[in-house]
């Protein structure tokens, strides 16, 4: 791979996506993507090597797919020359190894954009819904002390590499449901987070969430 990487603007219609992709993007995130890039412009170049007389992406197939619905002629692309292998394993790792945002700090971001923004109008600009900017805001009302534990906690988990857990529906109106109902059920109401927790308490009991 070059020591030095450049940015190159290359034809939309040379690009082809890899066979191997693994990543997948739901119609919501998809639409937000869109609305980002279309407000901004592209960011964040696509990589890509080259494949017979055009290119293979290896990373940021939904932003082309987008870009080529918007009508882009070309996108800003890094170039890297690699085999299969090396290939294969830059593809995953482009979209597996991101940082995790701390909860407080991620709270004290939305609520400093809050002051100049509706959450309604936060919701189409950031990835997040709209339950779970409300959700993120109630961090800042715990106790004092807790975003030091939440950090400490944060990085505890980094130093012992926690088992990510992926859950793939083809129906995700029931779970917003169970999830909204054992929210409501509870007397002193729950997160999002929290009310998933007790619905899993309840299936293992055999009883009712609280």
């Amino acid at each position: 791979m070059a020591d030095k990487l450049k940015v190159t603007e290359i034809e939309v219609g040379r690009l082809k996506p890899n066979p191997w992709n693994p990543n997948r993007m739901s119609d919501e995130m998809f639409h937000k993507l869109r609305e980002y890039i279309k407000r901004e412009g592209m960011v964040e170049p696509i990589v890509v090597r080259p494949s017979g007389d055009g290119f293979e992406i290896l990373g940021g197939y939904h932003r082309w797919l987008i870009c080529k619905e918007l009508g882009y002629s070309t996108v800003p692309c890094v170039v890297v020359e690699l085999d299969d292998r090396r290939a294969k394993v830059l593809s995953i790792n482009l979209n597996e190894l991101k940082g995790q945002s701390l909860p407080q700090l991620l709270a004290e971001l939305i609520h400093d954009l809050s002051k100049e923004a509706t959450l309604d109008d936060l919701e189409t600009q950031l990835p997040y819904s709209l339950a779970e900017l409300k959700d993120s805001l109630e961090i800042l009302k715990l106790p004092d002390g807790l975003d030091a534990w939440l950090e400490e906690e944060a990085e505890r988990q980094e130093r012992e590499r926690p088992i990510i857990l992926s859950f793939v529906v083809d129906d995700a109106e029931p779970v917003e449901r169970a999830l909204e109902e054992a929210s409501s059920k509870h007397t002193a109401g729950l997160t999002r987070g929290r009310a998933l927790v007790e619905i899993a308490r309840a299936y293992l009991e055999r009883g009712e969430v609280r």
